[in-house]
């Protein structure tokens, strides 16, 4: 869940001016209150995201673009394998550095909270693939079933 919300958040961290970065608003709030923090957590975790801000937010839009090139080889005329794995290798390696500072500001955001709402951040995420994975086995069961 964390990782879920703080990719989400880079998402907005990717467009945002750093003078603009808050947490007020929207799915990463909802969240956060979803956990029982206080002003001052919301405070703490806002300079946490701020200060990625500026190595997450061209990270993100690197990521955007490589993806959108790797949908344009893969729906090319023609196949052309090697393209689509060089492509496919880029967006790799742009997702292996967002994973590595997604890790780093979910450290840090960790560091905010009590153990009570870590454990809470689990169980959220628990839910939320169980929710998932429902999913999958719906489409699944709809796929076998047309």
């Amino acid at each position: 869940m964390a990782a879920l919300t703080v990719g989400g958040f880079f998402a907005f961290l990717a467009h945002a001016d750093t003078n603009e970065v808050g947490i007020a608003n929207g799915r990463f709030a909802r969240r956060l209150a979803r956990l029982g923090v206080t002003d001052q957590q919301k405070a703490q975790v806002n300079a946490i995201l701020r200060s990625y801000q500026p190595t997450v937010g061209p990270l993100v839009k690197a990521v955007v673009t490589k993806r959108r090139a790797l949908r344009d080889t893969i729906r090319a005329q023609t196949i052309d394998e090697t393209a689509i794995r060089a492509e496919a290798a880029k967006v790799a390696t742009l997702e292996a550095d967002l994973a590595v500072q997604r890790a780093h500001v979910v450290h840090d955001i960790r560091a905010v909270l009590t153990p009570g709402q870590i454990q809470k951040l689990k169980d959220m995420q628990i839910d939320a693939d169980a929710r998932f994975d429902g999913l999958l086995q719906h489409i699944a069961n709809r796929i076998a079933t047309d």
